[in-house]
């Protein structure tokens, strides 16, 4: 077995709109195509790294489950950018949830920044120092 990279992660949303206008135009990600599953939605956002990020909407059915930093499961989706203290403070600017303001991590060769989503998932920006 081989894996060369990976394809997409996916995301259960609360609020399609909301994740949309987040994604697309706060994250400046690329809108791709939503595919009519049935009995939900995906829509994909193309990464830089050519994978995907697919927001699956159940039309309002899902359940948000409040979980800590420290359960078992994944804890965030991690981006690398340019300038950590430039990002941290436009998301603050348009009232993104900030859970670690930005720090250097120098056992890790980062600085990093962790806030939500409109999902409350975790997301992680991080540069190299």
């Amino acid at each position: 077995m081989k894996i060369s990279k990976v394809d997409h992660v996916s995301i259960n949303v609360i609020d399609i709109a909301k994740s949309l206008e987040f994604y697309g135009r706060v994250l400046g990600l690329k809108q791709q195509q939503t595919v009519d599953c049935g009995e939900f939605d995906i829509t994909y956002f193309a990464l830089p790294d050519g994978s995907r990020l697919e927001l699956f909407d159940y039309h309002g059915k899902n359940n948000s489950v409040s979980r800590e930093e420290s359960e078992v499961g994944l804890r965030h989706l991690a981006f690398q950018v340019e300038d950590v203290a430039a990002d941290e403070k436009y998301l603050k600017a348009i009232g993104v949830e900030i859970t670690l303001p930005a720090c250097d991590l120098p056992n890790l060769g980062a600085r990093v920044l962790l806030f939500l989503d409109p999902n409350g998932v975790t997301l992680e920006f991080c540069e190299k120092i």
